[in-house]
């Protein structure tokens, strides 16, 4: 049997006719091997169209992404500048955002200068700023040597308001700061009185308030800020602070208001007021923090200060007004110098003083009226100032009592006899001694060296025998 012919290959010069194919088989049909790893679907053909249009998709919005930022960089930059400062206006502040570069992932401003809106007294400048972005639109900010700058106490008045009003949109972007200062003057072109420098801003999420339309409070910590007072550093330490839509809180050498030792908090409105509180503390860590030289005590202090307008204060200039309120101080492990003779009186380890503070209206002094100091038995009363001297303050205090002198008696005869001896004598001179001894303590002190305070007492008797 002859074999049969072989057909023609396409590409035979012998013939012009073109065989078709046979059509190809998918993978594991009839036997047909299957690529490892490939399963049964959609064909291998269809699957790459797919990949190259999405590959296609992904980079027409690159390029979109590109175009506009390329257009904002060389067509539109004062397009971009008027975004920014509408930005910023929607979120409360008011912004100059200096010189601006951009690229496909960040918008980045230098040497701006902001103030809030409706906050009187509050303005600053920032370094640098970086806007990171997410497509078109903000996605976080970080900025670098911010200074912000605050004439007198009317700012504060203004603020909590403030963060009621754009607190939430503000806090919506995620925010660090790195290098802030902060210094306060009392008036417009005054020396600095107080600053904050060199901190680190960390703001932090606030639990969430009683009542559903009430906003969360903006709270954070500046960390390891340099206290300064008239130019001279007095700590570093942290400083937490909190700010409501009714008031603004501090708090002195800890990360958060709860555990900070010192804590001051004003409440603009209805009537301005202000408290400041002293929690129970070592004397020693009170004087690191304030910058005081108490010496190696182991007194433990604690205290309060309430302030609040002077009767007939003009309440719409906040920072030229007298304030006023009262004061009371505890003091533990420390009682009035005396002599032996006057242990019967003066028992305890604890004084207390209490007074009524007057700040003047240019917070220079402090009129110190009622003053009251108690340790034991003995009561001392009478007046005083605080001058304040640049980063120092001059401390002085004219005070008197009187004891009857039955219990002087008898107290200096408690610290000579003892047992019944020692009674018996007591019971003898309070029977037989009248009248009183007038004491007068006059105390001189600079608030940077209080271990050198320069106390003087005197005496006069005006005992008389009962007959």
């Amino acid at each position: 049997m002859a074999p049969s012919p072989r057909p023609a290959s396409a590409s035979s010069p012998d013939t012009d006719a073109e065989v078709p194919l046979a059509a190809p088989r998918a993978p594991g049909e009839n036997g047909a091997p299957r690529a490892p790893g490939e399963s049964g679907g959609a064909p291998r053909g269809a699957r790459g169209k797919r990949r190259r249009r999405a590959l296609i998709a992904a980079l027409v919005v690159v390029a979109v992404v590109a175009a506009a930022v390329a257009a904002l960089v060389v067509l539109g930059p004062p397009a971009l500048r008027r975004r920014i400062i509408a930005e910023a206006r929607a979120r409360g502040v008011a912004l100059d955002p200096g010189k601006i570069d951009v690229d496909l992932r960040s918008i980045r401003l230098r040497d701006g200068r902001f103030s809030l809106l409706g906050v009187r007294g509050i303005s600053g400048t920032v370094s640098r700023t970086t806007i990171e972005l997410r497509g078109l639109s903000p996605a976080r900010i970080a900025t670098e040597g911010v200074e912000l700058t605050l004439v007198g106490i009317d700012a504060l008045e203004d603020l909590p308001a403030w963060v009621a009003q754009y607190g939430p949109r503000a806090a919506a972007l995620p925010l660090t700061t790195g290098r802030v200062r902060l210094g306060l003057r009392d008036h417009e072109g005054g020396p600095e009185v107080l600053a904050l420098a060199d901190g680190a801003l960390e703001r932090r999420a606030a639990a969430p308030v009683e009542g559903a339309a009430a906003p969360r409070p903006e709270i954070g910590v500046l960390k390891q800020a340099r206290v300064l007072v008239a130019g001279k550093e007095i700590a570093r330490t942290d400083i937490a602070w909190s700010i409501g839509a009714a008031s603004i809180s501090l708090g002195l050498g800890g990360e958060d208001l709860v555990s900070a030792p010192l804590r001051a908090e004003l409440r603009p409105r209805p009537s301005p007021s202000a408290s400041i509180e002293l929690a129970p503390t070592p004397l020693s860590a009170v004087g690191a923090l304030l910058g005081v030289d108490v010496g190696a005590s182991t007194m433990v202090v604690a205290g309060t200060l309430e302030l609040r307008l002077a009767d007939g204060a003009d309440r719409t200039a906040l920072s030229k007004a007298p304030l006023e309120g009262p004061i009371a101080l505890t003091v533990k492990g420390f009682t009035l110098p005396h002599p032996k003779e006057l242990d019967g009186l003066l028992f305890g380890n604890t004084t207390t003083v209490k007074a009524d503070a007057r700040l003047s209206a240019d917070r220079q002094r402090v009129a110190l009226s009622g003053v009251e100091v108690a340790a034991g038995a003995l009561t001392l009363k009478g007046t005083g100032t605080v001058e304040r001297n640049g980063a120092d303050a001059a401390i002085a205090m004219d005070l008197s009592g009187s004891i009857p002198c039955s219990l002087l008696a008898g107290s200096a005869a408690m610290s000579h006899l003892t047992g019944a001896v020692g009674l018996l004598a007591r019971d003898l001179v309070s029977r037989t001694l009248a009248g009183s001894v007038a004491v007068q303590v006059r105390v001189d002190a600079r608030a940077s060296r209080l271990t050198a305070a320069r106390v003087t007492p005197s005496a006069i008797l005006r005992c008389k025998l009962r007959f």
